[in-house]
This record gives C-alpha cells, structure tokens and sequence, in this order.
C-alpha cells in the first residue's frame, strides 16, 4: 500500500529586506534600482526544491503615492521572475498590495489578504501549513492574523541583528538571510 503524497502548502515571501536591497526612506523605483541581496537568488533555487509553492506577497506603497509607477514595477517584477528562471528557481506568483496605509484595504500587511487571495484560488495548498518569511513586523504580523483565519502559519524572520528597531519582534525562527534559512531548511 503506497502513501499519498504529502499535502501542498505554501511559502510566503516578502520581496524588500529579504530577497532584494531595500533603499532605506525610498523605494525600488527601477530596475536599474533593483539590487538582489547576497544570496537571494541561491535560496530561491534551493527553496524552489523544497517548497510546493513559493508566492512573494509585498506591500508596495510606493505605488499608492505616485512615486513607483505600475509600469515600473511589473519590469521590475519581469526582471525577478525571468532572473529566477535562469537560476533555476521558481515563483509562483506574485502578490502586491499598492494601497497606502490610510486606504485600510484588506491586502495590505500586516493584514492577510494577500495570502488568502491567492489561496482562495489555489484550494489544493493546505493553508493551515503555510510560512511566512519577512524581515519587518508587517511581515510577521500577516503571518499571524493568517494563522489566526486559516490555523496555522509559521513565522520566519530574516533579520541580520544590525537594526536595533527589529530586536523586538516575535517570530517562529530567526535567520540573518534568505538563504540562511534556504540552508536550514533543505539541508
């Protein structure tokens, strides 16, 4: 008698400050902005092997405010998702809130919306089993107001103890970089 395969479930990522450079007071505004964190593109390879699905789920306000055209951010989109093909990797979609925090709209993090958007139509992943990688509270914090809808949602902070502000935060694990946490994980 053969199991069954294991259930689907997926992994959540957020793009500044885990996968690319943030820019401190600004945003990626450009591609030619666009600076991938040491080892990102490694850990997305690994974690493409490991995780049945991998959304990245990003607030991108810079949009809302005028700053970031919608034109400029699908290119910059482009660029990850055809830099990850070449690597090998996978990412299966991405989500982008470009609401401003006053607009209270339900895909913004730290709320779940994103996530659950794109698990309403995905109803094979077990949302219960889903992880959420960050690097800010908003990011852990949508992890937890997941769970808090769906069960379950682990929380994974990548955090390179160099800013004092994150200290605080409450997080499942600790990682000082996305492919810190590619190695724990696949290894």
């Amino acid at each position: 008698m053969t199991s069954s395969p294991p259930e689907p479930w997926c992994l959540f990522l957020d793009r500044d400050g885990v996968i690319n450079r943030r820019i401190v007071g600004d945003y990626v505004r450009t591609t030619q902005q666009w600076e991938y964190l040491p080892g990102a593109l490694q850990a997305l390879r690994l974690l493409s092997e490991w995780a049945p699905r991998i959304v990245i789920v990003t607030n991108q306000r810079g949009v809302g405010r005028g700053i970031v055209s919608p034109e400029d951010l699908d290119r910059i989109h482009t660029r990850l998702l055809e830099d990850v093909a070449i690597v090998g990797a996978r990412v299966d979609a991405i989500r982008v809130c470009p609401h401003l925090d006053t607009d209270e709209c339900p895909c913004r993090k730290p709320l779940p919306g994103l996530a659950l958007s794109w698990l309403a139509v995905n109803r094979e992943v077990n949302p219960a089993r889903s992880v959420m990688v960050g690097d800010s509270p908003s990011d852990m914090g949508m992890a937890e107001n997941l769970a808090a809808v769906t069960g379950g949602c682990v929380r994974v902070l990548i955090d390179d103890r160099s800013d004092a502000a994150k200290t605080g935060v409450d997080a499942d694990f600790r990682f000082p970089t996305l492919l810190d946490y590619a190695r724990d994980v696949t290894m």
